[in-house]
């Protein structure tokens, strides 16, 4: 750690402003890697507005880092807490912290020590309240903030992405891809729980909480329910065999979001049929449909790890505009009497 960084508790009456001019500053030099990036938030008032949210959640932790009479840095956690039976449980640990898009930002070319000197006390300070699972939010082109908190420890867990709503250019399947209503939810459902199973098989490994399900079922109930959202079903011989499922977009940090934007929430395949097309023939009729209604972008997340995922929406197109990645502390330091 550099000796001429300084870390002290995030107060927003005093570090607000500036913690605001720091995110807007790292977002104009994001935007100059990935220009897809929104440009309102180049501005400090836009970012002060997006890092506020963080100071309603109970339990929220922060620092800032100082070199002489500058500030350089801040870095902001606050606890997620699931319980098994809530729909994201299979896919964040039942008690975390996370550290958002939004809540972080190191001056240029200072990054790898002020990052690696705050999260040292943000860290000492959950690890004390036995928060062992970190979770952090950053730009997949910012290189050198990556470094940092590889250099810490963390791995990646999660990959947003985005891409236009062009048709795909590869070959689909001659497939029937029908829409869905509420009268189709049993279909949803079990075409979810395929995608849950198959984030629970290798390499990827996330659990599947099964307590979770009701939660699930309810969520995808009220989206069936509203004509702003779109299902699409791909059957074949009358047997369902993949889904893409489209929302609004609010699983993605607002930061990264260009206007015009749906969320594809769930795209699934069935293990049996993956790699005939079928994939590109939901995603052809999603992105038909995004287009009528006026979208320009398509945006979603996939695990990481996950091996045919990765490779289909990448190679369809999408290109990785955030990262989430994660640590988890072994808990048996909690013995070391610190």
């Amino acid at each position: 750690m550099s000796m001429d960084i300084a870390i002290a508790t995030f107060n927003p009456a005093l570090h607000l402003d500036v913690a605001a001019s720091l995110l807007a500053e790292r977002q104009r030099r994001d935007r100059g890697r990935e220009p897809l990036l929104p440009a309102a938030f180049e501005v400090p008032a836009a970012c002060r507005a997006v890092i506020e949210p963080a100071f309603a959640q109970s339990g929220w932790y922060g620092v800032v880092a100082s070199a002489g009479r500058e500030c350089v840095g801040f870095l902001i956690g606050t606890p997620q807490l699931f319980p098994p039976t809530h729909f994201l449980a299979s896919f964040f640990p039942a008690r975390s912290i996370g550290v958002s898009y939004q809540s972080h930002a190191a001056s240029a070319g200072r990054e790898y020590d002020v990052y690696r000197a705050m999260y040292a006390a943000l860290a000492d300070e959950f690890v004390r309240r036995g928060y062992f699972d970190h979770i952090v939010s950053i730009a997949p082109s910012d290189a050198a903030t990556a470094e940092a908190w590889a250099s810490l420890g963390f791995g990646r867990h999660s990959v947003a992405a985005l891409r236009d709503v062009a048709p795909p250019t590869r070959a689909a399947a001659d497939i029937e891809v029908h829409p869905a209503s509420a009268e189709d939810a049993e279909v949803v459902y079990a075409l979810a729980e395929e995608l849950n199973l198959h984030h629970a098989r290798a390499p990827i490994y996330w659990p599947y909480i099964r307590e979770s399900d009701a939660a699930s079922h309810e969520l995808s109930l009220g989206l069936l329910n509203d004509p702003a959202n779109a299902h699409w079903i791909a059957y074949e011989d009358g047997r369902a065999v993949g889904m893409n499922t489209f929302m609004m977009p609010a699983f993605l940090s607002i930061m990264t979001v260009p206007e015009e934007t749906v969320y594809l929430y769930q795209g699934i395949v069935t293990q049996d049929a993956r790699a005939a097309g079928i994939g590109t023939a939901l995603l052809a009729r999603g992105a038909a449909w995004a287009r009528e209604q006026g979208y320009k972008h398509i945006g979603l997340h996939f695990a990481a790890p996950n091996l045919q995922g990765a490779q289909f929406w990448q190679s369809s197109g999408f290109k990785p505009i955030e990262f989430g990645i994660r640590r988890h502390i072994d808990e048996r330091v909690a013995w070391a009497g610190r």
